[in-house]
């Protein structure tokens, strides 16, 4: 498990959305908000894909709006606050960006032997988990720190069960604090378990502070 800690500390970051275009009556506006990928920017604007939670199906969305590639790399994930043109969500085509906000990426891990060592080190407040396409999104609160932490995927190399292998949700802070909370978004890239034809679906185990809920079952 130490290994696993070393390769993916991460350094939570949520910003603030960042207005990329006027508003235009907003009241009257639907607005949207959603994790995506930042496919390109060009000076055309920004071309952005997602699924609909627990969908398959690749949707793909282009603004004239330009994401700041030196805060989102192309490829990475990101929150975006946006209207779709005619006013229908979750439909390929033109959309309108009011605001982007920079969210946790990351990567399921396999370890080895049977279990993760001290995944559930430090408790999560879990608002909301979903899946969209091969990702896994989380959004939950955590305790404020400036230093690197442990926050990530993974699952145990043997399993009981391949058609639904149990996934853990790792969180270690580097020591403990006495602070604030804040709410943040993370997207794990679960395509390993999702382009497995042998696997129905998995379970999320989770140190969760938030309800007595700590093991989520999802389905392909």
């Amino acid at each position: 498990m130490k290994k696993l800690l070393l390769l993916n500390i991460l350094l939570l970051m949520m910003v603030s959305l960042s207005s990329c275009s006027g508003d235009d009556n907003p009241s009257e506006q639907a607005v949207i908000f959603d994790i995506v990928c930042l496919e390109r920017v060009t000076d055309a604007g920004s071309v952005f894909t997602l699924s609909k939670p627990s969908a398959d199906e690749i949707i793909t969305l282009q603004a004239p709006q330009r994401i700041d590639t030196r805060l989102v790399p192309e490829g990475d994930r990101l929150l975006i606050m946006y209207v779709p043109d005619g006013g229908v969500a979750y439909r390929s085509g033109p959309v309108t960006v009011k605001g982007y906000g920079l969210i946790v990426n990351g990567t399921l891990a396999e370890t080895d032997g049977e279990s993760v060592d001290g995944w559930d080190r430090d408790p999560v407040y879990l608002l909301s988990a979903w899946r969209a396409g091969k990702y896994l999104n989380l959004h939950a609160r955590l305790p404020y720190d400036e230093n690197p932490r442990a926050f990530t995927l993974a699952m145990p190399r043997i399993q009981a069960d391949r058609s639904y292998p149990d996934i853990y949700l790792v969180h270690a802070l580097a020591a403990d604090v006495t602070t604030f909370s804040r709410a943040y978004y993370a997207s794990f890239d679960i395509s390993r378990l999702i382009d497995d034809p042998d696997v129905k679906g998995f379970t999320l185990h989770l140190n969760n502070s938030n309800l007595d809920l700590d093991e989520i079952r999802f389905d392909k």
